[in-house]
């Protein structure tokens, strides 16, 4: 196997764990073990359709579903659902993060840029009902102090006709 595979494979594996962990904290509800795989400087995003084909390209001056331009936004949803004061998160609805086609490389120097497709289960038990959210999930993960974070996180939902609350943990 050439050097340049062995890479590949590396960067794939080194996906997988962390957005495999990333699915499994989102869908048990740990929260602050979620928001510590991202760096401080992290920015989370979930553009808006402009038209049937293309998405909002930057968050400062365009729509956007969710944006986050550092971590404290994430810690600060999270604080809002701990203190039971969102009546959005009462009670949370339940989930199921799937994950696949996963394609993963080494963009430099310790960072790995992946994309990925994704399907959420989401039940919400205030009105007995299910849904679905699915779309493509794009990551920048960088090595910091020995440890993979979560450097930029971008969500295009395919279906964005959002009926109930789009939040952190639903997508």
């Amino acid at each position: 196997m050439s050097s340049n595979a062995s890479v590949l494979v590396d960067a794939r594996r080194v996906a997988e764990a962390i957005l495999f962990r990333e699915a499994r904290l989102l869908d048990h509800g740990n929260w602050s073990e979620w928001v510590a795989m991202y760096r401080e400087d992290a920015v989370y995003w979930v553009p808006a359709w402009l038209d049937e084909y293309k998405t909002t390209q930057d968050p400062t001056t365009q729509v956007s579903l969710l944006y986050h331009a550092s971590r404290r936004g994430l810690e600060e949803r999270i604080a809002r659902i701990e203190s039971r004061k969102s009546i959005t998160a009462l009670p949370l609805p339940r989930t199921v993060h799937q994950i696949s086609n996963l394609e993963a490389r080494e963009t430099g120097p310790c960072e790995i840029s992946c994309q990925s497709v994704f399907a959420v289960h989401v039940y919400d038990p205030r009105v007995s009902k299910e849904h679905a959210r699915y779309g493509s999930y794009q990551h920048t993960l960088t090595l910091d102090g020995g440890e993979w974070k979560i450097a930029r996180k971008i969500i295009t939902l395919a279906n964005d006709n959002v009926a109930t609350v789009l939040d952190f943990y639903s997508i």
